[in-house]
Protein backbone atom coordinates (compact mmCIF):
# COMPACT_ATOMS: atom_id res chain seq x y z
CA UNK A 1 0.00 0.00 0.00
CA UNK A 2 1.45 3.37 -0.93
CA UNK A 3 1.74 6.20 1.58
CA UNK A 4 -1.32 8.09 0.34
CA UNK A 5 -3.51 5.00 0.63
CA UNK A 6 -2.06 4.21 4.05
CA UNK A 7 -2.80 7.73 5.28
CA UNK A 8 -6.36 7.48 3.99
CA UNK A 9 -6.81 4.20 5.90
CA UNK A 10 -5.34 5.79 9.01
CA UNK A 11 -7.70 8.75 8.75
CA UNK A 12 -10.73 6.52 8.20
CA UNK A 13 -9.98 4.18 11.10
CA UNK A 14 -8.11 6.15 13.76
CA UNK A 15 -11.24 6.92 15.78
CA UNK A 16 -11.78 3.19 16.31
CA UNK A 17 -8.44 2.64 18.06
CA UNK A 18 -7.66 5.99 19.69
CA UNK A 19 -9.28 4.74 22.89
CA UNK A 20 -6.60 2.20 23.70
CA UNK A 21 -3.80 4.73 23.21
CA UNK A 22 -5.47 6.91 25.81
CA UNK A 23 -6.63 4.13 28.17
CA UNK A 24 -3.25 2.39 28.25
CA UNK A 25 -1.13 5.49 28.78
CA UNK A 26 0.02 6.25 25.25
CA UNK A 27 -1.50 9.72 25.00
CA UNK A 28 1.87 11.30 24.12
CA UNK A 29 2.31 8.75 21.35
CA UNK A 30 -1.17 9.53 20.05
CA UNK A 31 -0.43 13.23 19.99
CA UNK A 32 2.82 12.53 18.16
CA UNK A 33 0.92 10.44 15.59
CA UNK A 34 -1.42 13.35 14.99
CA UNK A 35 1.54 15.70 14.49
CA UNK A 36 3.25 13.30 12.10
CA UNK A 37 0.01 12.81 10.19
CA UNK A 38 -0.11 16.51 9.40
CA UNK A 39 3.31 16.10 7.74
CA UNK A 40 2.50 12.78 6.02
CA UNK A 41 5.31 10.98 7.89
CA UNK A 42 4.12 7.40 7.39
CA UNK A 43 7.37 5.66 8.30
CA UNK A 44 7.62 7.52 11.60
CA UNK A 45 3.93 6.91 12.33
CA UNK A 46 4.37 3.18 11.76
CA UNK A 47 7.36 3.16 14.09
CA UNK A 48 5.28 4.69 16.91
CA UNK A 49 2.41 2.31 16.24
CA UNK A 50 4.74 -0.71 16.30
CA UNK A 51 6.21 0.46 19.59
CA UNK A 52 2.74 0.81 21.12
CA UNK A 53 1.73 -2.59 19.70
CA UNK A 54 4.70 -4.23 21.42
CA UNK A 55 3.83 -2.66 24.78
CA UNK A 56 0.08 -3.34 24.91
CA UNK A 57 -1.00 -6.27 27.11
CA UNK A 58 -1.11 -9.43 24.98
CA UNK A 59 -3.95 -10.86 27.07
CA UNK A 60 -6.26 -8.11 25.83
CA UNK A 61 -4.85 -7.19 22.44
CA UNK A 62 -4.87 -10.29 20.29
CA UNK A 63 -6.92 -11.74 17.45
CA UNK A 64 -8.99 -13.92 19.79
CA UNK A 65 -10.07 -11.05 22.07
CA UNK A 66 -10.18 -8.61 19.12
CA UNK A 67 -11.07 -5.43 21.05
CA UNK A 68 -12.71 -2.55 19.21
CA UNK A 69 -10.39 -1.05 16.63
CA UNK A 70 -7.75 -3.76 16.96
CA UNK A 71 -8.14 -5.17 13.46
CA UNK A 72 -8.02 -1.63 11.99
CA UNK A 73 -4.86 -0.90 13.97
CA UNK A 74 -3.17 -4.18 12.95
CA UNK A 75 -4.07 -3.64 9.29
CA UNK A 76 -2.03 -0.42 9.36
CA UNK A 77 1.04 -2.21 10.69
CA UNK A 78 1.25 -4.56 7.71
Amino acid sequence: MNDETWLNHFDASKASFKWFFIQYGFENEWNRLEELRKRNQVKRMKHIMNTVWSELPETVFNSKMNPEGWSNFIALLN
